[in-house]
């Protein structure tokens, strides 16, 4: 499961969108459990990640002067369970840093990414990634109850 984490980073770290697809299952969920922010709540689908949510993150930079996921560092692995903590380096394009820690929590089965769960500095990314970028509808809106979508992926 590692190796498929790894693959993900990489794929982020350097922009490999193919690469960034093959990792991730059609029946995706992303879960981020904040509260009034850009992004939050549940977000389903493979397209809707490729379409919408990396659209809507990547067109607050400059790829030039951000690096998503500089370093990563995995924490715990259970069966199809990783947890990993990974840090970004550089400036949005508010022209404020955006030097973010984020906590995931991937999901795996058969090779792909079911689900993952991210969390982050809210306030930083508020502040510093969205400016005046409109929050980005979810599936379903936060609540812990939301975590069935992990637990059955």
């Amino acid at each position: 499961m590692r190796e498929i984490v790894d693959k993900f980073y990489d794929a982020v770290r350097t922009g490999n969108v193919p690469a960034l697809e093959a990792v991730i299952a059609e029946d995706f969920f992303l879960i981020c459990p904040a509260q009034n922010n850009v992004l939050s709540g549940v977000y389903r689908g493979k397209s809707r990640f490729f379409e919408a949510i990396l659209p809507h993150v990547f067109g607050c930079v400059k790829p030039e002067e951000i690096n998503f996921c500089a370093e990563h560092q995995i924490v715990a692995e259970a069966g199809e369970v990783v947890v990993a903590v990974a840090q970004n380096e550089g400036v949005a394009l508010t022209g404020k840093r955006y030097d973010q820690i984020y906590i995931h929590i991937f999901k795996i089965r058969e090779g792909q990414i079911v689900a993952l769960i991210e969390g982050f500095d809210t306030a930083l990314a508020n502040h510093a990634l969205w400016g005046k970028c409109e929050p980005l509808i979810p599936d379903e809106g936060v609540a812990l109850s939301n975590m069935a979508h992990f637990m059955r992926a």
